[in-house]
């Protein structure tokens, strides 16, 4: 064997050790990972204060808290308080259902909005501020304008 094989054969015995120290490593990761996207309702929803009703529709959110007070593309929380949101979509009349998801980034949060399924997902604010949300699934024409604010104040 000449001396161009062995290099050459070293770089490929290399390049084959990192992609399987790589691959050893992501699999490792991935199987540690414990956060969700979402749950899905297991029938065991808390009720009170500190639950929140989120509805995806076409082209907007619709927040209602626990005294039915409903508002649209806005949500205001307390710091420091867990909150529980129940997520789904509300399917169009007339037309086919759509999928949605919540995305509040700051916070660390996704969950889908899916017809026909609730999603829970729980959080902590921890900080007071004005935080933004958005649908990161595509919906439709105005799928654009499903975006708000959440505001956590003391």
């Amino acid at each position: 064997m000449n001396k161009k094989t062995k290099v050459e054969l070293m770089w490929i015995l290399g390049v084959i050790a990192v992609l399987a120290v790589s691959m050893v490593w992501n699999i490792m990761l991935v199987d540690n990972q414990s956060a969700e996207i979402a749950q899905a309702d297991t029938g065991k929803i808390p009720t009170g204060p500190y639950v929140i009703d989120v509805v995806g529709r076409q082209w907007d959110w619709a927040f209602t808290n626990y005294t039915g007070n409903t508002t649209y593309d806005a949500f205001t929380v307390q710091v420091n308080h867990t909150y529980t949101l129940v997520i789904t979509s509300e399917p169009n009349p007339g037309s086919t259902a759509v999928i949605h998801s919540l995305l509040i980034p700051q916070m660390g949060l996704q969950s889908y909005a899916v017809p026909g399924q609730t999603n829970v997902i729980q959080f902590t604010p921890t900080h007071v501020g004005a935080y933004y949300f958005v649908c990161v699934e595509y919906c439709g024409e105005y799928h654009y304008t499903m975006r708000g604010y959440m505001t956590v104040v003391n």
